[in-house]
């Protein structure tokens, strides 16, 4: 009896010192094209852009680049929220990683929802500091069960840890700067407005609006220009109420935090509808909130205008 509790206990204590390492070290592996990760070993970047799949789908690499002045670099996560992108922020910023400019996702949906990690890839790019304090976002913010923390900290990501060298090379071969150089087509009209839209939602929640304040604070404390940027959707979405109601309220959340800005850069928000952007060209898009490859190209030349019309 003795042996198999010895047994157990040794076999228990190696457990606990694989999660350990899996949560503090695995960002330690080599880095791809994209995440934090990728970021941070940059030193420095210019122009760095963070959201949701917005961002991903939503602006080119090789535009951004091009048109730019500096460096750039586009940090994006699935499902990326308000809150996340700011714990995400202050991680980068504290482990060295200057910007000049800093622009973030506005996504009404994201900024209603209740926080969660979408995208695991975000635990494989932090330390285990990190992941305690996302996990005290989310355990306070919703009714996060054991199974989820066991998810959280145990098995996320062990598939992508085991294959690691096919899947960082997959990966990379697909971002540059974190941009993805993967080219989606576009829709027709008929399948647009075929597809569902996402529903309503009980307005923006109080930790991601308080998400929207901490990015504020961080670009005052690190003298940074700071832009909320829309990425265009489809005409259909715009129509839907829904979608109207959470556009006006996360607004208006910024629009007070932009009114008692005290930082040496500067803040702007730049809606869609105030660039010359085509709402209603399906080939655009590749769902109602995502854009096609050729609507990202375009839209990315509109944005990159007003950036340099503005300096």
């Amino acid at each position: 009896m003795k042996r198999v509790l010895k047994t157990i206990v040794v076999a228990f204590a190696i457990a606990l010192a694989l999660i350990f390492i899996k949560n503090e070290y695995a960002r330690c592996l080599p880095a791809s094209t994209y995440g934090m990760q990728a970021a941070i070993r940059k030193g420095s970047t210019d122009n760095l852009f963070i959201g949701s799949s917005m961002f991903r789908q939503g602006l080119d690499i090789d535009v951004l680049e091009e048109e730019l002045p500096g460096s750039t670099y586009i940090l994006s996560y699935n499902g990326n929220q308000p809150a996340l992108m700011a714990m995400e922020l202050q991680y980068m910023l504290e482990q060295g990683l200057e910007i000049q400019n800093l622009y973030i996702d506005l996504y009404p949906y994201t900024a209603a929802a209740d926080p969660w990690i979408s995208d695991t890839k975000i635990l494989l790019d932090t330390d285990l500091k990190f992941k305690a304090k996302a996990w005290r976002l989310i355990s306070n913010s919703t009714g996060a069960s054991f199974g989820d923390f066991y998810e959280f900290f145990v098995t996320a990501n062990n598939e992508q840890l085991l294959t690691y060298p096919l899947n960082n090379k997959i990966v990379s071969s697909q971002f540059r700067d974190g941009g993805s150089l993967l080219r989606q087509p576009g829709r027709t009209r008929e399948e647009l407005y075929a597809l569902g839209t996402l529903g309503s939602r009980d307005g923006v929640n109080r930790t991601q609006a308080g998400g929207y304040g901490k990015i504020v604070e961080l670009a005052e404390e690190y003298g940074l220009n700071l832009w909320f940027l829309e990425t265009p959707k489809y005409e259909r979405m715009y129509a839907d109420e829904d979608y109207q109601k959470l556009y006006t309220e996360s607004l208006s959340i910024l629009r007070e935090l932009q009114n008692g800005w005290t930082g040496d850069g500067t803040f702007q928000i730049l809606c869609a509808e105030e660039l010359d952007f085509d709402t209603s060209e399906a080939d655009c898009y590749q769902d109602l909130i995502h854009l096609s490859a050729e609507g990202r190209e375009n839209y990315t030349k509109l944005l990159c205008e007003t950036f340099k019309a503005t300096e």
